[in-house]
């Protein structure tokens, strides 16, 4: 590796680390991260655009180093890599970071989400996905109606509201606690979206890491000034089982292990409880359709 580092950008490290999912090394006291990118040429171009924008703001974001020939994607056998600069890397992320940055005025607008179709979509796919898989991930087949019947909640949420001019903000595609130091700031990992898609998806993560959150929901909610419209896609980004979905495409690409959906299987009625409060919480400020099971 350390000649394709040398070559097509013209840097000369004396030392190329290697972990499990990328090469890192430093030069003239600055980090670079060499790993693999899951986007293709176009998606990497705007990608590499919001970065800029972002960079042109003096907001941190980890920097996209292009190569020698200008190219901002470096084939190395047949896999496409990319090279980032960090520029910075915080000890932890809390909701504070998840607020402040959900904040940064950015001075664009939707007209409505498109979380509902998007989620219909992954719906019908999914569904048609398990009713191939046979006998292979019993798991799978015992535990997916149950999450899909989640995710249709949380559709049913989203497409009750009427649509609205809402803000967006910067966000991320995940935000997992794993590696969340890192990825807070990587430039593959952000978009555009409603503000309060990260604080979903931040108290998701931590409530299926064993990590308690009525505090900060708590804290959350009487520092960020939400829309009735905001607040009712917050629920339903709650809802959605983005947890057991990405696990569901590991499994099956042979990442992860069948065995590890229990965990998340486990915390099935304790997480419905969590989700329970909030919207009777909801319900004392809030005018909410129904919704059957969260009424009982």
């Amino acid at each position: 590796m350390k000649n394709i580092i040398n070559y097509f950008y013209n840097m000369y490290p004396n030392q190329i680390h290697q972990t499990a999912n990328y090469y890192y090394f430093t030069l003239d006291g600055a980090t670079y991260v060499f790993f693999k990118c899951p986007y293709e040429e176009k998606e990497i171009t705007d990608i590499y655009r919001l970065h800029l924008t972002i960079l042109a703001r003096n907001l941190y974001v980890h920097q996209i180093i292009p190569n020698r020939h200008n190219e901002l994607l470096t084939k190395v056998k047949n896999d496409s890599y990319i090279l980032l600069r960090k520029t910075y890397e915080p000890s932890k992320i809390e909701i504070t970071d998840i607020i402040n940055f959900s904040e940064i005025n950015i001075n664009q607008y939707s007209n409505g989400s498109n979380w509902a179709k998007l989620w219909s979509q992954k719906n019908d796919y999914l569904e048609y996905q398990t009713s191939m898989l046979g006998l292979k991930y019993p798991l799978i087949r015992e535990s997916f109606s149950y999450y899909l019947g989640l995710a249709e909640t949380a559709i049913e949420l989203v497409n009750a509201q009427e649509k609205t001019s809402v803000k967006l903000s910067y966000s991320h595609r995940r935000l997992n606690l794993s590696n969340l130091n890192f990825n807070f700031h990587n430039p593959l990992n952000l978009k555009i979206d409603l503000k309060v898609r990260d604080a979903a998806e931040y108290f998701k993560e931590k409530f299926f890491e064993g990590k308690a959150i009525d505090t900060e929901l708590s804290f959350y909610f009487q520092t960020v000034k939400l829309s009735t419209y905001e607040y009712i896609m917050f629920l339903a980004r709650l809802i959605y089982p983005t947890y057991y979905f990405d696990m569901y495409e590991q499994i099956i690409s042979g990442k992860v292990k069948e065995q590890e959906l229990n965990k998340i299987i486990a915390k099935n009625q304790e997480f419905e409880n969590q989700i329970k409060k909030i919207y009777n919480y909801y319900k004392s400020f809030l005018h909410l359709t129904p919704i059957e099971w969260l009424e009982n």
